[in-house]
């Protein structure tokens, strides 16, 4: 028998387990994406940026995502392996490269994490106050009350919610894709009913659905829209530039449609489950928000930022006029379109809460499979890899994790808009060098484009085609997110990579003192 060689990673086997069929890989980037960017930030972006066609900058922002999601499509066909864009740069560009986007991407999950749970309970919330215009209970309107952003109880819930999450997660991919699946059935079916009732409803009866659900038929709707202006609200032309800001928050909203690559290594038939799971998985997305975000603001117009400058600059005057308003996000809108139909309402609602919920567990996946993929290189502590024999999950990086996401939590309470837009720069960055990981591959690495989807245009490779405008416009979103942010929010950032660069000159120079070719590792596909 010939003797085996010496092992170049961590060991000879990832530990992990081909467990995640073609409908949970699916339901895994439908359930990271779809949540607080289109249920919250589609409304909060009309406040934020002012003159801003926030319809229009979801659809921009959708272009580079498209490329994105063909590129990362044909890399995972090709490496379907377990740390996704970390494995593609990497082995297609550069080690260091590799590891430091990644770092920023991991940052971006974690914070995210925290930021979605805190998110979530203020849609919970908004189901109580629907539960008490429906039934007049006063204990109804005081729960919706404490369940808002920036109380006490929505910290603690978005606590409970991330130490949840973690335990379903470790629980191992075949328990997570159950309730995934089951969560998925659930946020599709109030987000039908959302699209049905923004088709059937005329944008001229709004005002008057909108006083018949919060107003008891009283011409609430009239008297914010006075407010709006008497408290310093004006109307805004259209701004490209704030159409361009905005989009950047729209970006937030569409991350998660590349999860699925950070399972490859547990993905089923991964040459085909990753096309449907990445490219299928983004258009679908892609054409809900698109959709969605031109029915709501075609419904409801400008009272959209002038109800949620309300709730910013003028919460008490309002709450004089709209008693325990809602806070303003998609749900409120929707379920202003079905006034008496408590069930129908509801369903809208907490299908929004669900959307958010279902994020959580995704979350944890990508960042675990990440800190795993690092740990198994020899570039992060070795027992982060450490896979749990009865689950096949890899339970250190999942408490890594959680410790990252109850972080982020409290991140979150102290503002979480500074801190999507910190974490909207680090994903760009990451996925802009993942496209050029796209379009350089069938160069530089041959062998492994030879596994891929090979199609051609003209004889150029069409994973150098959509990884060359990847690319393109995802370094002209980052100048934008860049230009976003203040002077301390980017020295964030830059300490946060740099410190990311530390670990991996740390790991560099303790693998070469150990005696390990570092080379190897990141010449070869780690194996699944």
């Amino acid at each position: 028998m010939a003797k085996e060689g010496p092992i170049v990673f961590t060991r000879r086997a990832s530990g992990l387990v081909r467990e995640i069929g073609l409908f949970t890989a699916i339901a895994i980037p439908l359930t990271h994406t779809i949540g607080g960017g289109i249920n919250k930030l589609l409304i909060l972006a009309s406040y934020e940026n002012p003159g801003a066609n926030v319809p229009l900058a979801y659809i921009l922002a959708g272009i580079p995502i498209f490329f994105t999601a063909v590129s990362y499509t044909m890399l995972a066909v090709s490496m379907p392996r377990t740390g996704g864009d970390y494995i593609y740069i990497s082995r297609g560009i550069n080690p260091m490269l590799g590891f430091l986007t990644s770092w920023g991407f991991w940052f971006t999950e974690l914070m995210s994490l925290g930021i979605i749970a805190y998110y979530d309970v203020d849609f919970w919330g908004l189901g109580f106050r629907i539960a008490n215009i429906a039934t007049g209970n006063e204990t109804y309107l005081n729960w919706a009350e404490q369940l808002k952003e920036g109380t006490a109880w929505c910290f603690a819930l978005g606590i409970i919610i991330v130490l949840v999450s973690a335990v379903i997660t470790l629980l191992g991919a075949r328990i997570y894709s159950y309730i995934i699946n089951i969560g998925l059935v659930a946020g599709v079916i109030g987000s039908v009913a959302m699209i049905v009732f923004f088709i059937t409803k005329s944008p001229a009866d709004a005002p008057t659905l909108w006083n018949e659900t919060y107003g008891g038929g009283q011409p609430i709707y009239s008297q914010i829209v006075q407010l709006a202006k008497d408290t310093g609200w004006t109307e805004s032309t259209f701004d490209f530039g704030a159409t361009s800001t905005a989009a950047i928050g729209a970006v937030w909203a569409y991350i998660g449609f590349t999860a699925a690559c950070y399972m490859g290594g547990e993905v089923k038939n991964p040459s085909k489950s990753l096309v449907w799971s990445i490219t299928i998985s983004s258009v679908l997305i892609i054409a809900y928000y698109a959709f969605i975000g031109v029915m709501v603001y075609r419904a409801f117009g400008d009272f959209i930022p002038q109800y949620t400058w309300c709730t910013k600059v003028a919460p008490d005057q309002l709450n004089a006029i709209l008693p325990a308003a809602p806070t303003a996000l998609l749900p409120t809108f929707a379920a202003a379109l079905a006034p008496g139909q408590t069930l129908i309402q509801l369903i809208m609602i907490l299908s929004g809460a669900i959307w958010l919920l279902n994020d959580i567990p995704a979350f944890f996946l990508v960042c675990s499979r990440l800190a795993f993929s690092w740990s198994f290189d020899r570039f992060f502590p070795e027992k982060i890899s450490e896979v749990n024999d009865k689950f096949h999950s890899p339970h250190w990086a999942i408490l890594l994790t959680t410790i990252g996401g109850l972080f982020g939590v409290w991140v979150c309470a102290q503002g979480a808009w500074t801190a999507a837009m910190e974490t909207t720069m680090l994903y760009i960055f990451t996925v802009m060098f993942g496209c050029l990981a796209a379009a350089v591959t069938p160069y530089v690495r041959r062998e492994l484009y030879d596994r891929s989807i090979k199609l051609e245009i003209v004889g150029v490779p069409l994973m150098t085609i959509v990884g060359t405008l990847g690319f393109g416009t995802n370094f002209y979103l980052l100048f934008v997110a860049g230009a976003a942010l203040g002077p301390k929010d980017l020295a964030y950032c830059a300490i946060w990579m740099t410190a990311g660069l530390i670990i991996f000159l740390g790991y560099y120079a303790h693998n070469i003192r150990k005696g390990v070719d570092v080379k190897t590792i990141y010449a070869e596909i780690p194996p699944a």
